[in-house]
């Protein structure tokens, strides 16, 4: 109480000071789940699976919004709150646990699952287009017979177009849940910047990568170069092109 009353604007967390006394079961997952919230949010969150909040007023219209409950909603609300200028802070406090904390609540399969579940989809949806990708991609490669640049483009150009179709659909519907405006036409101009530094990266990777004249070093490099563009691309999707209404008034509301 104390800190939100210094910071009562920001969501302030109460955080466990994890220990080989701390219960397996109340650790589980917090390792993880913690690197996934920086990468994704640029914050340092060292418990993100603690139920102790204290809630700002300005964050509470938003998250009656989410989708979602127990473990799955807390989760979101960390992962959420950069997008609406909410600041997480951490109070560290004691922490005992009776009897190994069997009274908690955490399921440790169906909350991890649920918890887990934008990742595992989005990954779903990154691995089927990849493989559409690549598949697509080595295979006109080794129809040409060679690895030059105008070959390298004109690939990646067909297999680029045929992967986005297969990955728009995905993203679109089953991982961002229809969310954003005009999607068709940003998500299309992301395809277009992508593809072409797709090709010319791969390009320039393939010539760095020692080949004797086969089709692996170009397959190497667009495996390595995509990656990269893969993450990119996430953050791009996520927090513009499939960029929920209710994100974008509050972003509206908050400006005027």
């Amino acid at each position: 109480m104390e800190k939100f009353e210094e910071n009562p604007t920001d969501l302030i967390i109460g955080v466990r000071k994890f220990t080989n006394e701390i219960p397996a079961r109340s650790q589980f997952g917090n390792v993880l789940t913690s690197k996934l919230v920086k990468l994704l949010t640029h914050q340092n969150i060292s418990d993100t699976q603690t139920g102790l909040r204290i809630i700002p007023h300005q964050y509470v219209d938003q998250l009656i919004e989410f989708p979602g409950d127990r473990f799955e909603f807390e989760f979101d609300m960390l992962l959420q709150a950069r997008k609406y200028d909410v600041k997480v802070i951490e109070q560290p406090i004691p922490t005992i646990y009776l009897d190994g904390n069997k009274s908690s609540h955490f399921r440790v399969v169906r909350d991890s699952l649920a918890i887990y579940a934008r990742f595992f989809k989005f990954a779903g949806s990154g691995i089927i287009s990849f493989i559409v990708d690549i598949a697509l991609f080595e295979g006109i490669i080794l129809l040409m017979g060679n690895h030059v640049l105008d070959s390298i483009i004109l690939a990646t150009v067909i297999s680029r177009a045929l992967s986005a179709v297969v990955n728009y659909t995905l993203d679109h519907r089953v991982v961002f849940n229809g969310g954003g405006r005009q999607t068709f036409i940003k998500y299309g101009a992301l395809f277009i910047v992508q593809m072409i530094l797709s090709g010319y990266l791969t390009d320039l990777v393939t010539n760095w990568l020692p080949h004797n004249g086969n089709s692996i070093a170009p397959m190497l490099a667009k495996m390595m170069v995509d990656f990269t563009l893969f993450i990119i691309s996430y953050q791009i999707q996520k927090d513009f092109i499939f960029k929920k209404d209710t994100e974008v008034n509050y972003a509206k509301n908050q400006e005027s």
